[in-house]
């Protein structure tokens, strides 16, 4: 997890740097609006999320917002203030959720969270399977990754082929298991795409595809099995909450 923090306030760096350390987070910090903007251009692609103050001398959080809408290719922005009306303002000048000061450490490490939700992106790379969570292409893939996350699914797609899925959100490690743990040929899964569902046979050699079509209600029958397998596959979140509910 990178991280962009922007915030002026030379106590409130430290301590919320000292609760993205505990996190495990890694993060650049922006003592105003017009250093964030220079650092995201500069280090475009690297960060996650951006959790940025609003009101910061040199440039504020409005002006940067829009600026990095503007020059930077797309990832989340996280925007805090302890005035309320500024959130609809925010959000139409592009940042993608609001919290509002003071904030629990819990809620903040939550948000930053359900944020950071990306796409599986697989292919073939010298005969190894390579797997590459990408960030969001803009705020609309943004909210149905989170939507899917919150059903405990997950999008894939498969760069060589085209192929995209709809898939519970342990397939990656099912996957790793049975082609590079077990040395598998082949791997089986459900597509729980809504409008085109179906039972997806995989091959290791090239991450070819066949795809059995079934019907909603058919899926509907299949997934409790399949979820109950897909538990086997659980890790520890990379990202633990910090349990401490005291306000920063």
């Amino acid at each position: 997890m990178n991280l962009l923090f922007v915030e002026d306030n030379k106590v409130m760096q430290g301590l919320i740097g000292t609760l993205f350390e505990s996190w495990g987070f890694k993060f650049d910090v922006a003592s105003n609006g017009q250093e964030a903007v220079e650092l995201a251009i500069c280090n475009e692609g690297k960060y996650d999320v951006c959790f940025m103050d609003t009101s910061m001398p040199v440039m504020n959080g409005f002006e940067a917002t829009k600026i990095m809408r503007q020059k930077v290719k797309y990832f989340p922005i996280l925007s805090t203030s302890v005035d309320l009306r500024y959130e609809k303002q925010l959000l139409k000048l592009g940042a993608d959720e609001f919290i509002a000061k003071p904030y629990e450490p819990r809620m903040l490490c939550n948000k930053i969270l359900s944020l950071s939700v990306k796409a599986v992106k697989i292919h073939i790379n010298g005969g190894k399977i390579r797997f590459r969570k990408e960030i969001p292409m803009d705020s609309n893939e943004l909210k149905e990754l989170i939507e899917l996350d919150k059903k405990g699914l997950s999008k894939f797609s498969f760069i060589d082929s085209g192929h995209k899925f709809i898939v519970h959100k342990n397939l990656q490690n099912k996957l790793s298991n049975d082609f590079i743990a077990k040395g598998k040929l082949l791997s089986e899964f459900l597509d729980r795409s809504p409008d085109d569902p179906g039972i997806i046979h995989l091959y290791a050699s090239n991450l070819s595809a066949s795809k059995r079509h079934i019907t909603p209600s058919f899926l509907d029958e299949l997934i409790k099995g399949e979820d109950e397998m897909m538990e086997n596959f659980t890790i520890r979140s990379e990202y633990p909450e910090k349990k401490d509910d005291n306000n920063p």
